[in-house]
This record gives C-alpha cells, sequence and structure tokens, in this order.
C-alpha cells in the first residue's frame, strides 16, 4: 500500500506537531519541576486547616474555622472566616492572638455565636454581627462556656459550663437561704473562715475545713475518683458539665441542669419548645464507672427531664428532624466499649409522650459512623464515616435502608454541613492538607471555595498516595498504600519507612490529615513511604476490628510485615535500609515488632504502651486493659505479660529511638524508662528523648518547635542508619 502525496505530507506534519507539542510539555514541565522544591520541617508553619464548616440559613455563605501556626509567637491561632457559596469571595472575619471556634448561625443569619479566649476569663461564647463591629461576650462565667445553641426565635442561646461539686452544693445553699429557708447561722461556719495556723489545732470541724479548702486550691491534690488523670494534669476535683439559657438581650445564664452529673450537646425543638440533650444520670452510681448516657427530653423553660431510654446503647449528639416529630442520635453498644462501630438511630415521637421503634439507619454500612445531618425535608439522614482510608459522605433515606455514597474519592471528609440543597464540607487530600468545598445534596455540581493552601503548594513536590491490597498471613486482605520518594527513578532502590497507626482501632488513607506533613517530608528526603490498616483498624468492618481481641500484637504485626514482604518483592526498595516508627498504640506495635524481627536499620517507638499491667496504673486509657483484653491485670496477667513489648525487650536488636513526653497522661511516662533502661542495661543501640511540656498529643497539636524537633530528630535518627555517608 503506497500513501498519497497529501495523506504523506499530512502525516508528517502531524509527526512534527506532535514532537513539537511534547518538547514544549516537557519543557514546560522541567521549568515548573525547577521552580519547585521538595517539602520541608519548617513547611509545618505554612499549613492552614479548615474545620467547623456551616452554612448560613439563607445558603448563601458557609463560615468555618481556619487553624494556623504563628511562628514568632511558636503558637497556634484559630479564626472564623466566610466564603461566598455563589460570588466566590472568601475574607476573614475574626483575628487576633486568639483561639476562635464551634461558630453556629443566628436563624436569621445576621450573626455567628461562637467560643473564643479572646476573654479574660477563658473560653466564653462571643456573637459576631455581620453587618459590622467587633464581636462581644455574651458569657462571663468562672469557668467558661461552650457549644451554642440557638433557640429558633434567635433569642436564646443553651449552651454548656462546668461546676464543682463544691459550687453546686453552695448554689444550692445560696437558693435555700434566698427562699427563706434556714435562718440563723450554721454551726461551725466561722471557724472555716480562719485560716491561721491555730485552725489546725482547732476543733475537729475546723480542722476539716481547712483541709478541704486546701483540697479544694489542689495544694495537695485529694484523690477519691476513678477517672482523676487529665491530659497533662490531674483531675481530682469533680467537675460537672451543666446546661445553661441565656437571652440575648440580656439577663444572667439560667442553669437548666442539677446535680453531680454531665450533661452536654442540648439542642432546641424546632418550635422552641423542648431540648433534648444527653446525660448520664445514674441511680447510685458514680458517673465514673459508667458507660451509659441516656438520651433526654426537658421543657425549655425547665423542669425535671425525660428520660428516653435505648437498652444496650450509650448515646450521644441528638437532633430533631426538621418537622420535630424525629430525635436522631450517635449511640455505640455498651457491651463492645472499644470495637463497637457508633451508628446513628432515629427515634420517632408519638402521643402522649411515647416514642417508637430506633431504627438504626447507618448500621447496614458496618462502619462507624461520625458526623450526621437531617435532610431539609426529614426524609433522610446524612453521614460521614470510615472506609477503606477514606471519609465519604452517605445519604440513607428512613425507612429504605439503602445507602448511597454522595461525596466520594480518594481523600477524607473532616466536617461537613448540609442546609437545605447545600452540601459544604471540608477535605483533606495527598495533593492539599485542607480545603473547603461545596456541592448540591445530590454530590453534584462540586466545587472548591478555598484557597488555604494551593498557593504555597504550588512550589512543593507534592506526592501521590498508591494504594494496593494484599493477602496477609493467614489470608485475610489487608490494604495498605505507598509513596514514592520525591525524585524517584526505577534505576536503583530506595530507603523504606514503615509508618503504623495507633488507637489501636484507628484508620489511615489518603484522607488522613494528621500525617500529611510527616508523610510528605519522608517523601522528599529520599523514602518509600509504606503505611496500612492491619486487623483492628476501623473502616473495614466490626469483625476486622475485633480480630485484635486480646491478641494486640502478633496479627497486627504479621500484617505490617506481609506488607513489607509485598513491597520487597516488587523490587523497589533496599531491604538493608529499612525503617519503622509509630506513636501510642503504634508505639506499642514498633516494638512487640522490633523483639520479635530484626530486618529493620533503626525504629522509633513513640508516647507507646509497653507494659499492660503498668499502663491500667498509670495511663487515663487505662480503661483499654478491661475493654481489649477482657480482664484485669490480677484476674488474666499472662495475657497482658503475653502482649507486653517489655516482655520481649530483651530480643531487641534494632538500634531503637524512643520518644516521650514528659506530661503524657494517656498512656504514662514510666513504661517509656522501663523500656529505655531495659535495653540500656543490655547495652542495646538506644536513644531515649523527653519532651518537656507536652503531652500525648505532641505530633499534632504541641508546641510547633518541639513539633519540628520530633519531625527532625526522627529523620536524623533514620539518616543515621541508612545513610551514614550524608
Amino acid at each position: 500500500m503506497s500513501w498519497s502525496t497529501s495523506a504523506s505530507s499530512g502525516s508528517r506534519f502531524t509527526a512534527a506537531a506532535c514532537l513539537l507539542i511534547a518538547v514544549t510539555l516537557a519543557t514546560a514541565h522541567q521549568a515548573r519541576a525547577q521552580d519547585r522544591r521538595p517539602i520541608q520541617a519548617n513547611d509545618l508553619y505554612r499549613i492552614r486547616t479548615a474545620r467547623d464548616v456551616v452554612i448560613s440559613p439563607d445558603r448563601e455563605r458557609v463560615a468555618f474555622v481556619v487553624t494556623q501556626i504563628d511562628s514568632a509567637a511558636n503558637s497556634y491561632y484559630s479564626h472564623l472566616w466566610l466564603a461566598g457559596v455563589n460570588d466566590g469571595q472568601v475574607r476573614q472575619l475574626t483575628r487576633g492572638a486568639v483561639r476562635d471556634r464551634d461558630p453556629a448561625w443566628s436563624p436569621d443569619g445576621s450573626k455567628i455565636a461562637f467560643v473564643s479566649n479572646r476573654g479574660e476569663d477563658g473560653a466564653q461564647i462571643f456573637i459576631l454581627p455581620l453587618d459590622g463591629g467587633e464581636p462581644w461576650a455574651l458569657t462571663d462565667l468562672e469557668n467558661g462556656a461552650a457549644n451554642p445553641a440557638w433557640s429558633p426565635d434567635g433569642r436564646t442561646l443553651l449552651f454548656a459550663s462546668s461546676l464543682t461539686t463544691r459550687e453546686l452544693e453552695e448554689e444550692a445553699h445560696a437558693e435555700t437561704e434566698a427562699a427563706g429557708a434556714g435562718e440563723g447561722e450554721d454551726e461551725g461556719e466561722d471557724e472555716g473562715e480562719d485560716t491561721d495556723e491555730a485552725a489546725m489545732w482547732g476543733s475537729l470541724a475546723a480542722i476539716r475545713n481547712w483541709l478541704a479548702k486546701n483540697a479544694e486550691r489542689e495544694e495537695p491534690a485529694v484523690i477519691t475518683r476513678l477517672r482523676f488523670l487529665g491530659e497533662r494534669g490531674l483531675n481530682p476535683i469533680e467537675h460537672w458539665d451543666h446546661i445553661y439559657a441565656i437571652e440575648l438581650d440580656g439577663g444572667e445564664p439560667r442553669r437548666l441542669t442539677d446535680g453531680p452529673y454531665d450533661f452536654s450537646a442540648p439542642t432546641f425543638s424546632p418550635d422552641g419548645r423542648q431540648i433534648a440533650f444527653v446525660a448520664d444520670i445514674t441511680n447510685g452510681v458514680h458517673p465514673d464507672y459508667s458507660l451509659k448516657n441516656e438520651l433526654y427530653i426537658m421543657d425549655a423553660a425547665g423542669g425535671a427531664p425525660r428520660m428516653i431510654d435505648i437498652p444496650g446503647y450509650s448515646v450521644s449528639r441528638p437532633s430533631w428532624s426538621p418537622d420535630g416529630t424525629h430525635i436522631a442520635f450517635a449511640a455505640r453498644d455498651t457491651t463492645e466499649p472499644s470495637a463497637a462501630n457508633t451508628i446513628i438511630g432515629v427515634l420517632e415521637l408519638l402521643d402522649r409522650g411515647l416514642v417508637g421503634n430506633v431504627e438504626w439507619v447507618s448500621r447496614p454500612l458496618d462502619r462507624s459512623a461520625r458526623q450526621y445531618r437531617w435532610s431539609a425535608d426529614g426524609s433522610s439522614i446524612y453521614f460521614s464515616a470510615g472506609v477503606h482510608g477514606t471519609v465519604p459522605i452517605y445519604r440513607v433515606p428512613l425507612h429504605d435502608g439503602q445507602i448511597r455514597q454522595v461525596v466520594s474519592g480518594e481523600r477524607g471528609v473532616l466536617s461537613f454541613d448540609l442546609v437545605g440543597d447545600k452540601l459544604a464540607f471540608t477535605v483533606t487530600q495527598p495533593a492539599n492538607p485542607s480545603e473547603v468545598y461545596v456541592a448540591n445534596a445530590a454530590g453534584d455540581d462540586e466545587r472548591r471555595l478555598t484557597d488555604l493552601n494551593t498557593g504555597w503548594l504550588s512550589g512543593i513536590f507534592v506526592q501521590p498516595h498508591r494504594g494496593f491490597w494484599y493477602q496477609s498471613f493467614d489470608g485475610r486482605r489487608v490494604q495498605g498504600w505507598l509513596i514514592d520518594p520525591v525524585g524517584y527513578h526505577g534505576d536503583e532502590k530506595y530507603p523504606l519507612a514503615v509508618e503504623i497507626h495507633g488507637g489501636p482501632h484507628s484508620m489511615w488513607g489518603p484522607g488522613e490529615q494528621t500525617m500529611w506533613h510527616e508523610f510528605q517530608l519522608l517523601a522528599a528526603n529520599g523514602y518509600f513511604v509504606l503505611y496500612t490498616n492491619p486487623r483492628g483498624s476501623s473502616g473495614y468492618g466490626y469483625d476486622f476490628k475485633y480480630l485484635i481481641q486480646r491478641a494486640w500484637g502478633d496479627g497486627p504485626m504479621r500484617d505490617v510485615l506481609t506488607a513489607v514482604d509485598t513491597i520487597v518483592a516488587r523490587g523497589l526498595v533496599d531491604e538493608a535500609r529499612m525503617v519503622v516508627t509509630g506513636g501510642s498504640y503504634a508505639g506499642y506495635l514498633t516494638a512487640y515488632l522490633v523483639g520479635h524481627d530484626h530486618r529493620f536499620a533503626a525504629a522509633v517507638a513513640q508516647r507507646g504502651v509497653y507494659d499492660l499491667a503498668a499502663f491500667f496504673g498509670e495511663g487515663n486509657a487505662w480503661s483499654l486493659v478491661p475493654f481489649e483484653f477482657n480482664a484485669y491485670p490480677w484476674e488474666d496477667p499472662e495475657v497482658l505479660r503475653r502482649e507486653s513489648p517489655i516482655t520481649y525487650a530483651h530480643l531487641i536488636e534494632t538500634p531503637l529511638l524512643i520518644i516521650h513526653s514528659d506530661r503524657d497522661l494517656r498512656t504514662g511516662v514510666s513504661q517509656s524508662e522501663m523500656l529505655y533502661r531495659t535495653l540500656k542495661v543490655l547495652r542495646k543501640p538506644v536513644e531515649y528523648v523527653r519532651y518537656p511540656r507536652e503531652g500525648h498529643e505532641l505530633s499534632r497539636s504541641g508546641e510547633p518547635l518541639l513539633r519540628i524537633d520530633r519531625l527532625l530528630r526522627i529523620l536524623e535518627f533514620f539518616q543515621r542508619y541508612v545513610r551514614p555517608d550524608l
């Protein structure tokens, strides 16, 4: 076959044109690549994260909170921002060295209530008028205020504030006196006011009063409760969250609840006549021993609340349907307090105070629900859930059961709101740690509203996450992701950094915001980054989570190592230059792993649990021991010994960096000391780093300079063993 002249010349023209286009694109790509650089540790200062999205009643605006770091102040600041749904305008509403959060639109859309620390007495509720003017303080309570919720007429706000047991008693005493009861002086009252040394040697009543006042100041801390540990300090004094109402046009806050119990999540009914909330009001049982919150309804004017029992479940976050005929809520099975999914239930309110059966609308998904919202017509529930490393939004019609995905993709929806036909949500994805999007209620016409990070990221190499499934040691399918090193080309092998998640029932994936920077930093320094969701992870159903009951170590470890074997078999990585790290439960699993396997050149165990019996005694997450192992230390010491990394510490050969924070009361500090001392006595290669002032959340919300130190210290430790020539 021969070509005609015209065809031949056309063919030559097309080839030449294609070559020209290819050269042009390649040149443009090289120019863009030259303008970009790998991410650095101090880029942490440039990351802005959005959360708490709320849509205005007219559906024209989206308010949200943006958090970023002030490098000069070594501190975080959070402010309210506003984005136009249709005009694309984005502006910052509040400013200053403050932490603003929890915005809530007034029903007429003219103002926003929010919580801020801009006052002198801790976090209070402020009102921001959107027609101009500065925010003004609505509350001024000694113990602060939080969680504002508007009445339908916009005249009243519900909020939460805490009181100690002593403050509750003093308020009750003052009310009794104001009512005319209890005339005359209480015996011994004057004695308690005497604070000089003589009071110590007075009557027993005076001594007790003097000691009680010292304990109230925690000089010293007197501990009588079970749950006495906070995140960074003791909580010996009982504080109870109560519900208040306050009129917007003035007046004092009115406390609507009473007693030494916690009340939370108040919300007005659509007609404003009732309030739904949850509480732990148990008969004769201290709330420290209870695992169950109940649903309550009370008149908005006050009075005795009515309990609606949901047998076998602990309830949270109630929400009225638009017409007030149903209440939705989140719930967890109290018989499986650790591995159970959070599910969304809907309860119909019948006449004469009766209620119908609960419809568990999200249960068919077999995943743990996160946020949820009612549709405008009350016929459906929208909710987010972690699924296979992503966090989509789903819609389920009542009485239908057909759960349909509305917002999807290789990303994570961290917060969302639904008003009318508008859906707004914040997204984390490999290309960008945080932006705000809007779509219609069907999930169509999706648009990005913000450019919080797109500007500075245009000059950065940002690596995608490549997902894969693999068959683990027992035939079970497990999911993992691999991130290529910056500048990767296939003619050489690279180091591998294995990252393990904590929890133990957490879930990582392309939508994991807390690890976005760390993953990219390792890739920028020449590492393949591998992370997986081993058995026990959320996002794969209840049975998958429950697999690690009484078995925290061996199964998850083998899942992780099988993933490593899978990547090694592809010929991508240098087996002599592999490292591993993780924090919290993953600190546990890192230490457990290097006590059983010696393939890694270096390991970093962070804020971990290393002795489960000691963990029961020193961590505020101690209840994981009975929840996860079905036993207390004195009931089955053998299972805790078998599953504790410290049991195998003498077998560790891998150079190990142990990281912990001085005020970490979630997992406790002594176990890290124990692991370090054991390895040091055995003359094993070990280093121990203790961060001052910080708690368990150092890597996520600790002091920025300490966070950067941690990142660089991990990187340096890895480089020391896999790239000693650098």
